[in-house]
């Protein structure tokens, strides 16, 4: 539950070593880099490298030939040696010339089938009857319903031999003599052949001779592509080329000892460059680890700010556990989520939810939606007459509702709380004091509320002038002149720029805005309550079908138990991250981090 330490860190070298460092920086899984055009600036008068990079176009010939000729291309960690243009441009031009495909060929040359005939064909020693002068012949295929027709034609001067077949054609050589050539032509023109010229070479042995050249090629044009991408990360200062970025603190050491004695390096704490964004990793426990998902869809925290996933792990977990409070469903849940956690987050947090789901399942006495059975164990365990808590009383409804307001004031209060150790914190003297979520919100909303309870539960009045001073009109002054006070305790000009007669207009109506959200916010809470009743009421119904369907009614019960699992689970999951979001976050969370992410050549494309 806390955010890793960082280290911002520059790699320097020479022109001759720069390849070498950018490819260690791009392996090392470990930096977070920045642009170059963050770290250049008229200062240090630092540049950028503008070059062109022929790499990537090397690279997709060598795809397309290899697409062409039907050849897998094998990648290897290094190239035996380096390549230059020249040498890369000559090497394409060879294979073209070879192997006559070009550097768009978008189409494989011979399919397996054409293979297959031209294989059957080599067989038949068909050489000595193309030397022959006489002769004509034609290599190609036929669509099957063709080929019935040519009975039709025995009386022309042709033979056919059959080389290979498929559902939809036949491959055949057709021999003629020079007289008969263009009338041959024609007839199996009319039939729909499609000639097929032989290759004069044999590929797949050409390709075996050039297969090691093609990928050691390929590897070095795809390494230079790599990283001639990353030459944006780049900055030129004082003639030395550098890789700039961040490196969690823990692994600047093993970050360094991965580059050669020619790169030489700063290490820096993030705060030396007020001018970047420090990246944020977040390290979590096992419990809480699955909550960055939802905390990620909202936003990261900075930096230099807390991470509030523990807490909002813990709250988040609370409220669906009241909401959906089954032990049996509650089971079913932690299972399911335990045994696919590794498929993703989301099932960590169904697991986790499934736990406290069973907790306050137990408390209610809920299994599948049978609320008697867990009556011998409450009344052994906690003294009662029937159960702890039976949702479903008339008299439970008030203190349902009651208790969810109750939860959600308890919430509000801590919040503020913690907005106020964070302002604190981060030197923000009038958000911490005088704002809604700061001491004066604290005291305003925590009086209001002492002075209910105090009435309801002992039946003593708080209301007096002193309360009516201290802890409603102080607290309402410092909402109307936030501003002006946050800058005199920040030693800032007091005076608001739209001058005091527009201040005091927007003031009034923000006031009136801060006194409906407590309302709001606080009414807000009242779905836990809600959602209590409302997944009692739906296992009533399924329960009351299980009764009247019969015999059907064990399969009754494990459908409506599915059925309820899966809609009210998604409902009440839905609106317990809405209060997450928007009834706790916005009370004093920010976000506005950006996440740590590693260099590779995947990312700087």
């Amino acid at each position: 539950m806390a955010i890793v330490k960082m280290k911002f860190v520059s790699a320097s070298t020479d022109q001759e070593h720069l390849d070498d460092m950018i490819y260690t920086g791009i392996h090392s899984d470990m930096l977070h880099a920045e642009q170059g055009s963050a770290i250049v600036n008229d200062e240090n008068q630092g540049k950028l490298i503008n070059e062109e990079n022929p790499w990537a176009g090397y690279e997709q010939t060598l795809k397309n030939f290899a697409h062409g000729v039907n050849y897998d291309i094998k990648k290897k960690e290094h190239a035996d040696r380096a390549y230059s243009q020249e040498e890369a441009e000559s090497f394409l031009k060879e294979l073209n010339d070879k192997f006559g495909v070009t550097s768009d060929a978008e189409q494989v040359v011979l399919t397996p089938d054409d293979e297959a005939a031209l294989a059957a064909l080599s067989e038949l020693d068909f050489k000595k009857i193309h030397e022959c002068q006489y002769l004509n012949f034609e290599f190609g295929r036929l669509p099957r319903e063709s080929f019935k027709k040519l009975a039709m034609y025995r009386e022309e001067i042709f033979v056919h031999h059959k080389l290979h077949e498929t559902q939809q054609y036949i491959w055949m050589v057709i021999v003629s003599s020079d007289s008969y050539a263009d009338k041959v032509h024609k007839i199996f023109k009319d039939l729909f052949f499609e000639p097929m010229e032989i290759p004069s070479v044999d590929i797949h042995q050409l390709l075996e001779s050039y297969g090691e050249s093609i990928d050691d090629m390929y590897t070095y044009v795809s390494n230079q592509n790599e990283i001639h991408n990353l030459y944006p990360y780049i900055a030129i200062l004082k003639d030395q080329y550098t890789l700039n970025g961040f490196v969690k603190a823990d692994e600047v050491e093993a970050y360094e000892k991965k580059f050669a004695p020619q790169v030489s390096f700063t290490v820096q704490e993030p705060a030396d460059e007020p001018a970047l964004t420090c990246p944020t990793e977040l390290k979590n426990n096992w419990f809480v680890r699955p909550f960055e998902l939802f905390l990620g869809m909202y936003g990261m925290p900075a930096y230099n700010d807390f991470d509030p996933t523990g807490f909002m792990a813990v709250t988040y977990c609370l409220l669906f556990g009241i909401m959906f409070g089954d032990l049996g469903q509650g089971i079913v849940l932690a299972l399911i989520g335990f045994l696919f956690e590794k498929k993703g987050q989301l099932f960590g947090i169904i697991g986790r939810v499934g736990i406290t789901s069973s907790i306050f399942g137990f408390l209610f006495g809920s299994v599948f939606g049978y609320e008697d059975l867990l009556n011998p164990i409450h009344q052994s365990l906690f003294g009662v007459r029937e159960k702890l808590f039976d949702v479903m009383a008339t008299s439970s409804t008030m203190v349902l509702l009651i208790g969810a307001i109750a939860i959600g004031a308890v919430l509000i209060l801590t919040t503020q709380c913690i907005n106020i150790w964070n302002r604190f914190r981060h030197h923000e003297i009038g958000e911490a004091i005088f704002s809604q979520n700061g001491i004066a919100g604290f005291v305003f909303y925590g009086s209001i509320l002492a002075a209910v309870i105090s009435q309801m539960l002992f039946g003593v009045s708080l209301l007096n002038p002193i309360f009516y001073i201290v802890c409603i009109g102080l607290p309402l002054f410092c909402f109307l002149m936030k501003e002006p006070l946050s800058a005199a305790a920040e030693h800032r000009p007091i005076k608001p720029r739209e001058g005091w007669g527009g201040y005091i207009t927007m003031s009034i109506f923000e006031l009136l805005d801060v006194l409906l959200t407590f309302v709001t916010n606080s009414m807000s809470y009242l779905r836990v309550g809600g959602f209590v009743l409302s997944h009692a009421g739906m296992m009533l119904v399924v329960m009351t079908l299980v009764k009247m369907t019969g015999g059907a009614g064990p399969v009754v019960l494990v459908l409506g138990n599915l059925f309820v699992m899966g809609l009210e689970g998604l409902i009440v999951g839905i609106q317990t991250l809405r209060l997450e979001y928007y009834e706790m976050f916005s009370r004093y969370y920010d976000a506005g981090g950006t996440k740590f992410t590693a260099l590779t050549a995947e990312s700087a494309e």
